[in-house]
């Protein structure tokens, strides 16, 4: 990978986590898209899987200063789900179009759901959680949490879409106009 192209994508990826801290709906946010796009354009894959973590580090330690809420115990499952976001950007998107990065948003949101809310659920958290709540440890309290996570998965869904056009439809653009940013 040339080093223009390598510089453009990660600067699109720093500024993907600075929107982050900006005022958003909850779950509305790049960092899906993100690793999506690091997992399509990273030709290296431990590069692909570093830079989006990276960027999750960095708004994280950006949202811990300004706001203290950066930093929580749910940490490992959130990057562990952008994990599994990233591998899937990797593996399927390898050949970019608007129905596969569609296709992956999509993906992406209801495993990032899945994963969050029932593992949020169980084991009992050491701290209850005035956002997801407390609900019971059986299939009732998964159903009572997944439903009510709904309001954060269509806000999951929109963003994921949102900003996976935003950032494979700019760089898209970039590579017409720049044929630096093309790969060889």
């Amino acid at each position: 990978m040339n080093i223009t192209r390598f510089s453009t994508i990660v600067a699109i990826i720093v500024l993907a986590a600075i929107v982050r801290i900006l005022p958003h709906p909850f779950n509305f946010t790049p960092m899906a898209a993100l690793a999506l796009f690091g997992g399509a354009y990273f030709t290296n894959r431990w590069v692909a899987i570093a830079i989006p973590m990276a960027a999750m580090l960095l708004s994280d330690t950006m949202y811990e200063l300004l706001t203290g809420w950066g930093f929580h115990s749910g940490m490992p499952v959130t990057y562990g789900s952008f994990l599994l976001v990233t591998l899937i950007g990797i593996f399927f998107l390898n050949k970019v179009s608007v129905l596969r990065v569609t296709g992956a948003s999509l993906a992406s949101s209801t495993i990032f759901y899945l994963i969050t809310n029932f593992a949020f659920l169980y084991p009992e958290a050491p701290v209850p959680n005035p956002i997801l709540g407390n609900y019971p440890h059986n299939w009732t309290g998964i159903l009572a949490s997944y439903n009510a996570g709904l309001e954060f998965y269509q806000n999951q869904i929109l963003g994921d879409l949102f900003y996976s056009g935003v950032l494979f439809g700019g760089f898209y653009l970039l590579q017409r106009r720049f044929a630096v940013l093309r790969m060889a």
